[in-house]
């Protein structure tokens, strides 16, 4: 299968992304694209019913899915009205993790796009400002925070066994020791619940150590304790490193991490618009800088104006693009280019 266009970075295929997902060979660690909305543009190919689009992006997860990898991201666009049915259909091949808003709003509260101009009478239900992102992930990151979990507690295990000792010496049972402990510090429960267990085991502070070592056989110094813990700390933190593979890429900016977003969406007549539903730039870099790795690979099934494949290559990333339009793939390419912004 010959691309259509290529650059040491960006790929771009020309056809049906049914027809060409199942002929590649690749490992993405960052899906994100923007399909039809159904029936909101006026443009062909946005005629497409609900029923239509679900199918249409349900056999899109399937064929994209194995070629993500373990720990990738996956970012798909949609229009309000429909994204309670695209998270339903989300979870059934991702991991669902966010619903982000798209507030297209300047920063001082200025209506951006056909809300800006819409008239109030003709309403019959709230007008739409915004679109949404649905953001997940191929798998969830359980197996990196169970590997963790078991290397903290091993790492941790002679300060557990310290303090399981001294209660074990003491004879005293936890209610007991609860009761001693609000007695003494006003909390019942911190101490006797997170420094006796395994599973959820934390270093006490200063003034629960010193009131349990009061009636409890705790030989040692808070400060000694505290400088065998801070050591064992670093050690835990630099020996998790070998398990950062099975962690997911996130590495969010102040522009962008919380779920709702504020970009100035590309305006009919604007310099560089050049499709319908073209997402400002600066979204989808940030976007490509949070959720791929540098030197990563970003796939795009609907590339419309190319968007994302220009991210990529500002952002030190690479692309696959996918697009059945021949007049977009043109585009693209110039984009994609630099001969056309």
């Amino acid at each position: 299968m010959e691309p259509y266009f290529q650059t040491d970075s960006v790929t771009l295929y020309f056809g049906d992304c049914l027809d060409i997902l199942p002929q590649l060979d690749i490992k993405v660690d960052l899906l994100l694209t923007d399909p039809p909305y159904s029936r909101v543009q006026s443009d062909e190919w946005d005629r497409i019913s609900h029923r239509e689009l679900i199918a249409l992006l349900d056999a899109v997860f399937y064929s994209s899915s194995r070629l993500l990898s373990e720990r990738a991201a996956v970012y798909v666009f949609c229009w309000p009205a429909f994204s309670n049915k695209l998270a339903v259909l989300m979870r059934h091949h991702f991991h669902l993790l966010d619903e982000i808003v798209w507030m297209k709003q300047t920063a001082d509260g200025h209506r951006q796009g056909p809300a800006a101009k819409a008239e109030l009478a003709p309403l019959r239900k709230f007008f739409p400002e915004t679109e949404r992102i649905l953001f997940a992930s191929k798998t969830d990151d359980r197996r990196y925070w169970t590997l963790c979990e078991e290397l903290r507690t091993e790492t941790m295990s002679p300060l557990i066994d310290y303090f399981q000792t001294a209660k074990k010496k003491s004879g005293l049972p936890s209610v007991e020791i609860q009761n001693h402990m609000a007695g003494l510090t006003g909390k019942r429960y911190v101490f006797a619940r997170h420094t006796f267990t395994r599973s959820q085991w934390e270093f006490p502070a200063r003034d629960q150590y010193e009131a349990a070592a009061s009636f409890l056989p705790l030989p040692r110094s808070f400060d000694d304790l505290a400088v065998e813990y801070a050591a064992r700390l670093r050690q835990y933190t630099e020996a998790r490193r070998k398990y950062e593979h099975l962690r997911r890429y996130h590495a969010p900016q102040r522009c962008n991490f919380t779920d709702l977003w504020r970009y100035r969406p590309v305006m009919p007549g604007s310099r560089g618009r050049v499709h319908n539903c073209q997402k400002p730039l600066q979204m989808i870099q940030d976007m490509v800088t949070t959720s791929c790795p540098p030197g990563g690979l970003v796939l795009d099934c609907f590339a419309g104006s190319g968007t994302t494949g220009v991210a990529a290559k500002i952002s030190g990333r690479r692309a696959v693009l996918i697009e059945k339009d021949r007049h977009c793939c043109d585009i693209i390419a110039d984009r994609v280019a630099g001969t056309l912004l």
